[in-house]
């Protein structure tokens, strides 16, 4: 349920990664990377590259960040590592090269505005097509920045925070242990994302691989795994009747796009905790593969796990000692802050995005979850992870504290 999240861009192609002696030609190649005509371009890179990402991609990339931050100006750094400086902002870049001064590796990060303040970040976030919730809360107390941050949307794998949370819950209880072993099945298995679905069937597995798995990478066969070993009543507890009952990742896969029309619509129209139960085990026998899945959205405001951004500001706060969000940082630098805790979802027409920032030991906490829902077509993920990153820079910077 989980896209996997890239940065602007990312070559990794370091194949000898080597850079001339006697200077830093990366610096320079950036240079003439911004300043060379759109045609000129795929003359910079080496041709193992161009076979992975077309010159047409590149030079779309380039614009992008010409058109949000003008001309570059300089570029400061060394040894593959470098910061763009730009007429209306900067960004991180890394770039490697050839013998032959050839780019056999390059990577643009998020860019940070010099005149960025929440009003227009805010002003933006409104302007997507689609709803929109967000929220950024200090120290789970002081509101900085909502919008729409109370109302229940469809969150993708971002769910799997609150399952989290009731797994250390019952450890803490003493009623699970993080050495629990438990052994993988064949009706365990769900789709990708993760890498369960394609371990043998007999494999054992603690519970606190499960969850870093569940995390890390969004894996929704560990995610399944764990809401059994944990019981859908105990996840249940507290939850809005949207959610209940608490669907896995398979039942959901079958209800939206294999479920047979008739049963779907019963489930829809059922009312009760106990129909719905019944009519999921119809779905036992259901085989389900990538190719039924359809990638456009479907049900989303029907089918989906439903959760506000400040449900989840404060479910990613109250794990914020917990190991498994520090794995994935999302879209923040982790060598820029003392704590980065991410967990994100999506499926077409789903986007979401729960980050927990601390700049220093000891300091304060910034929850930031944004979420946008579109049923009609697919959320514009680009303008989404730009916006989410200049908020996070706007902490970064203390723009907004």
């Amino acid at each position: 349920m989980k896209k996997r999240i890239s940065l602007f861009l990312i070559l990794s192609i370091f194949l000898t990664a080597m850079v001339f002696a006697g200077g830093d030609p990366g610096a320079d190649k950036l240079l003439d990377l911004f300043a060379v005509a759109d045609n000129q371009v795929a003359e910079l890179f080496d041709e193992s590259v161009l076979a992975q990402v077309p010159a047409g991609q590149l030079i779309m990339i380039l614009q992008q960040y010409k058109g949000n931050l003008g001309e570059l100006l300089d570029v400061s750094g060394s040894s593959g590592n470098y910061t763009l400086f730009f007429e209306k902002g900067i960004a991180p870049a890394q770039i490697y090269l050839n013998q032959d001064g050839k780019i056999i590796g390059l990577w643009f990060g998020h860019w940070t505005l010099y005149d960025d303040d929440i009003s227009g970040i805010l002003a933006e976030f409104k302007a997507l097509e689609g709803e929109v919730s967000l929220a950024v809360i200090k120290n789970n107390q002081e509101e900085l920045l909502t919008y729409n941050a109370d109302q229940k949307m469809a969150v993708g794998s971002s769910f799997k925070l609150h399952v989290l949370k009731t797994v250390y819950e019952l450890v803490e209880q003493g009623e699970l242990s993080w050495d629990t072993v438990v052994i993988l099945t064949e009706k365990d298995k769900s789709l990708p994302s993760g890498i369960l679905q394609d371990w043998p069937g007999g494999t054992p597995m603690t519970l606190k691989t499960l969850t870093n798995l569940m995390i890390s990478i969004s894996d929704n066969t560990a995610t399944d795994i764990l809401i059994n070993t944990v019981g859908r009543e105990r996840i249940e507890k507290g939850l809005a009747d949207r959610n209940i009952p608490f669907l896995k990742t398979s039942e959901l896969f079958k209800l939206k796009y294999k479920a047979d029309p008739e049963l779907q619509k019963k489930y829809l129209k059922a009312t009760t905790r106990e129909e719905k139960s019944s009519l999921l085990t119809k779905l036992n026998d259901l085989q389900l593969g990538i190719s039924d899945i359809v990638l456009s959205p479907l049900l989303i405001n029907e089918l989906e796990w439903f959760f506000s951004t400040g449900e989840l500001c404060d479910i990613i706060y109250q794990l914020r000692a917990a190991d498994e969000i520090r794995i994935n940082p999302g879209l923040a630098q982790p060598e820029e802050w003392y704590l980065v805790g991410f967990k994100g979802g999506s499926e077409p027409g789903v986007l979401q995005y729960t980050h927990l920032l601390q700049k220093d030991e000891g300091g304060d906490f910034y929850a930031i979850s944004v979420t946008v829902n579109n049923p009609e077509k697919e959320v514009d993920q680009f303008k989404v992870n730009e916006l989410s990153s200049r908020l996070i820079g706007l902490i970064k910077e203390g723009k907004l504290q």
